[in-house]
């Protein structure tokens, strides 16, 4: 846990926060006994405060920054994208020596970025920081060149991993990259369209190179999947080299402003140098060589560090072949585009997947190889490559760790998501809250005045537990996200002590886990604002319709959250066996295995709490996560072992244990270590009158958690009589203490009216004069359509029959 935040004063806040407004939401601010700008500090510092602010006020001046009073087309709105991502890269609010000495700016900058346009953030995070991260972490020191170029912008990267047909089960990929000792090539090929590398964002028109992982096969021996830098398009055309198919997939269902692409490659050759082969590789002669013995592993710790419109070079995984041997996966830089006419490279295909219904911002593409060559260089091999002559070798002898390895940068995609889905819960939430503590409908007999819905329970209920696990879920996305800067800076300075090894196998369980909690809690709570807002609620202009849109990417994107999951409860399990033995400070650096302390003993006592009180105080709520998070991993183990005992595979023994049991467990797993880390983070927080506010929110989102697992508690025999009655009590008191505390809490949450983008949520509450200008000023509202004949002389086209 991190150490309490250092206090500033309340003046040095107003620089950044000046007074809001004065209007319709003056009451409510009246009513809250806290400071607003001082409750900031519990997720932020004044550096990233000072950080997003500059963002903010930078964006809010800059011509390319200013909102649309239409929808854009599709492909407007990937040029306003692609415009505002260079325009935000070109001012370098963070550079690397920000970054080393503020670990937390990195994820701030996005913070704010997606606070004004999810296709922004995720555009310029896929274009220059993950593809030259990827590198950093997996490529050579020969290979910082490509890291060099895409922060000079001279290039576009992106990410090439999902495959049409396989995207959870990366070991089942099928591009391939086969080594010819010969000519010091990785010769890049996709099958089929099934093996196309697809939903790679800003491959789909922009990317030129990427980084593709493919089954690195030499010698005849496939060693699995490893990275490689691929070109894809030449960067002075952006037209496609010979021997790469590349394009966009289409319109999503949001995040529009980025083009997801497509890429196959026919016998695409690229240098040997190109394999980012640090996990492992094959050397010049074709001969395998890897740190890891066992190939997940070394899969696994080449992913630890961590294709549409735009751009120019992708990192794309490929099964590495040298020699006839199928080495497994393994990335390379592949060039996909010319970076000067953005037109694809002989033998790459590459293409935007088209509309979706979301970020339509991202250009997220499909890629294929026809046989392309890149040279060997641009293999990412730090993790396992082939040498001159085709001979694979890798600093791991076990496979399994190198493909662990290699897979790190999965874990840094979801800390991510985590946190990019509770910046759209933030939004969602600061919008319903105010346009109902501004909406008034009914109220007492002989009133003056109707009643703010904020004050009906129903509305309340519907509400204010959000609000509480947005802040609980701001302050352990803060967190989490800063140990992953760490572990990220830790992998490029060579760190791999056994403490470090441990941090990163916790950060992929826990991030394994934590990407469901929040996106599903983010899903249901923007779905509960949405109809809050009764039917303003659905128009465009309330803004809360393109939050739920584009987090609905994250229930899926960087791994099917029911999927991850199983990963997290696979750990969990192989854990309880030795529950008794296991050192929690070498064994779970991060803690989240605490709960495992006394485990026996905790199982046997059940809950002693009786009153409403005492089963919503914070400290008792985290004692009662702590018995169901230890009973249903117990219970999920015992389901498993009983499966085998009848006769099933440990396969089939695992599928037949997820529901009620495995996903079950990994979901309380993840809310259990949100819930601690936010009752922690309150309990020490500086300033008392925030302290108070945090520690009621500890307690509603700590008890409306656990009333959803109600069941299990009576099951388990650790709730009895009226405890569960009493739990649903207290739910409804914290509701009703914090209502009065609601307007000011959103304020902390809220960014700059410029970056709300609703009608709604406005700091003013003047939700009904902005609806009237928005209405009145929106493109041909009050014009007569261009059709209007088809009203009048409607059947001069269909004959009437009335």
């Amino acid at each position: 846990m991190e150490p309490p935040r250092k206090m500033v004063a309340e003046e040095e806040l107003k620089v950044y926060f000046p007074d809001l407004p004065s209007g319709p939401l003056d009451g409510y601010r009246k009513k809250g006994t806290f400071s607003w700008r001082r409750m900031k500090l519990v997720y932020d510092n004044l550096n990233t405060i000072k950080l997003k602010h500059d963002i903010w006020t930078f964006m809010e001046k800059h011509p390319l920054f200013q909102h649309s009073e239409a929808s854009l087309t599709l492909d407007d709105e990937r040029n306003v994208t692609v415009k505002r991502m260079y325009a935000m890269h070109n001012e370098k609010f963070t550079a690397m020596e920000k970054i080393i000495e503020e670990p937390r700016v990195v994820q701030a900058e996005a913070e704010a970025m997606f606070m004004f346009d999810s296709s922004l953030a995720i555009k310029k995070t896929l274009t220059f920081n993950m593809f030259a991260n990827t590198i950093r972490g997996s490529g050579r020191p020969d290979q910082y060149q490509f890291v060099e170029d895409v922060e000079q912008a001279k290039i576009g990267g992106c990410f090439a991993l999902t495959e049409v047909a396989h995207g959870s089960n990366a070991k089942g990929m099928r591009t391939t990259a086969t080594y010819s000792p010969e000519k010091k090539q990785f010769i890049m090929h996709s099958a089929d369209f099934e093996a196309a590398k697809f939903w790679v964002g800003s491959l789909g028109k922009c990317s030129t190179h990427a980084i593709v992982y493919a089954m690195l096969i030499s010698k005849g021996t496939n060693h699995g999947l490893h990275s490689f830098i691929v070109p894809i398009r030449d960067p002075k055309t952006l037209k496609p080299y010979p021997g790469v198919i590349v394009g966009d997939i289409g319109e999503k269902i949001g995040l529009n402003g980025v083009d997801n692409g497509f890429v196959m490659f026919n016998n695409y050759a690229i240098p040997k140098k190109l394999a980012l082969d640090k996990f492992g590789g094959v050397d010049d002669n074709g001969e395998y060589k890897s740190p890891f013995r066992d190939p997940s592993k070394r899969f696994g710790a080449s992913l630890g560090v961590l294709s549409g419109k735009c751009s120019t070079h992708a990192i794309v995984y490929a099964m590495l072949i040298s020699k006839g041997t199928n080495h497994g996966l393994h990335s390379f830089i592949v060039p996909i585009r010319d970076p000067k006419t953005l037109k694809p490279y002989p033998g790459v295909i590459v293409g935007d997947i088209g509309e979706k219904i979301g970020l339509n911002g991202v250009d997220n593409g499909f890629v294929m190889f026809n046989n392309y060559a890149i040279p060997k260089k641009l293999a990412l091999d730090k993790f396992g490559g082939v040498d001159d002559n085709g001979e694979y070798k890798s600093p791991f002898r076990d496979p399994s760790k190198r493909f662990g390895a290699s897979l790190g940068v999965l874990s840094g995609g979801r800390v991510m998501i985590t946190s990019i889905s509770t910046n759209y819960l933030q939004k969602a939430i600061v919008i319903a809250t105010r346009y109902s503590a501004i909406r008034k409908q009914f109220g007492a007999e002989n009133a003056i005045e109707e009643t703010p819905v904020l004050e009906y329970q129903q509305q309340q209920i519907r509400l204010l537990p959000y609000l509480a696990a947005t802040f609980a879920q701001r302050i352990f996305c803060t967190w989490f996200g800063t140990v992953l800067v760490h572990m990220t800076i830790d992998n490029y300075a060579g760190t791999q002590d056994e403490l470090a090894a441990a941090r990163g196998i916790e950060v992929h369980a826990l991030s394994s886990a934590a990407k469901p909690v929040c996106g599903w809690v983010a899903r249901d709570g923007i779905q509960n604002c949405r109809e809050a807002c009764g039917g303003h609620g659905y128009l465009k202009a309330s803004g809360i319709g393109d939050l739920r849109n584009e987090n609905d990417a994250n229930c899926t994107y960087e791994g099917e959250n029911s999927l991850l999951l199983q990963q997290n409860s696979n750990w969990l399990l192989g854990v309880w066996p030795k529950r008794r033995q296991i050192k929690i400070a070498q064994e779970s650096p991060l803690g989240t295995l605490e709960f495992l302390e006394n485990v026996d003993e905790v199982l046997m006592k059940p809950c002693s709490w009786k009153t409403m009180d005492e089963l919503i105080d914070p400290y008792n709520l985290t004692q009662m996560y702590k018995w169901l998070t230890a009973y249903m991993l117990k219970t999920t183990y015992e389901k498993v072992a009983k499966l085998k005992r009848e006769g099933a595979d440990n396969l089939q023994a695992k599928n037949d244990s997820q529901s009620y049991n495995a996903v079950t467990l990994s979901v309380i797993y993840g809310e259990n270590y949100i819930l601690n880390h936010f009752y922690k983070t309150a309990k020490s927080f500086e300033d008392e009158a925030c302290r108070k506010v945090l520690l009621k929110m500890v307690s509603l989102y700590g008890a409306f958690l656990l009333e959803k697992h109600m069941a299990t508690l009576y099951i388990g025999g650790y709730f009895s009589l009226d405890q569960g009655l009493h739990l649903r009590e207290g739910i409804l008191k914290m509701c009703s203490l914090l209502a009065p505390e609601a307007v000011a809490l959103t304020d902390t949450l809220a960014p700059p009216d410029f970056c709300m983008k609703s009608v709604l949520g406005m700091s003013d509450g003047e939700a009904y004069k902005h609806l009237q200008n928005r209405v009145m000023t929106y493109p041909g509202a009050l014009a007569r359509p261009e059709w209007w004949r088809d009203v009048v002389y409607w059947d001069s086209y269909i004959p009437s029959k009335l």
